[in-house]
């Protein structure tokens, strides 16, 4: 004769001596840990990365070798640089940003006029560097401008 079991049935949680919330936030209980989230006013689009017009922080570096800042987007995981002095765009870390092949990618860069091979240095300022604007209508081309703003700015420098 096989043993049987009747169904556990979840309790209610008992009442503990932590206050309610005040009004207007929410809390949620684990088992070590309590949190509290006020209502605080929705973040600007461009800083919430959940918003379709999400647009990622830019930052600058130093390029040692070439002696000109840098302008870098970080989108989808992949950092785009451009250069402060010329404007070039990493055409190649451009392009990785679709998450097209790397054949496609380099069979639109080799046709490129104006390019600049880098071969050396960090790894986000090697590829193919292009005209900025060839490297906005890339972007504009492959659907990624936004996802890259604010790259391509007149004046990046402002962020």
């Amino acid at each position: 004769m096989a043993a049987t079991s009747a169904p556990v049935l979840a309790q209610p949680p008992s009442s503990s001596s932590t206050p309610p919330p005040p009004p207007g936030t929410t809390s949620s209980t684990s088992t070590n840990t309590t949190s509290t989230t006020t209502n605080a006013p929705p973040s600007p689009p461009h800083l919430n990365p959940s918003h379709p017009n999400h647009r990622p922080k830019i930052t600058t570096s130093l390029w040692e070798d070439e002696g000109t800042i840098c302008y870098q987007v970080d989108a989808r995981g992949i950092c785009v640089a451009r250069r402060q002095d010329n404007d070039m765009v990493n055409g190649t870390k451009l392009l990785n940003v679709t998450g097209m092949s790397r054949g496609k990618r380099d069979g639109i860069l080799k046709n490129e006029k104006g390019r600049v091979v880098v071969k050396v240095g960090a790894m986000h300022l090697k590829g193919v560097w292009v005209t900025f604007s060839r490297a906005k209508a890339l972007a504009i081309q492959h659907n990624i401008k936004d996802v890259l703003q604010p790259l391509f700015v007149d004046d990046p420098s402002i962020y």
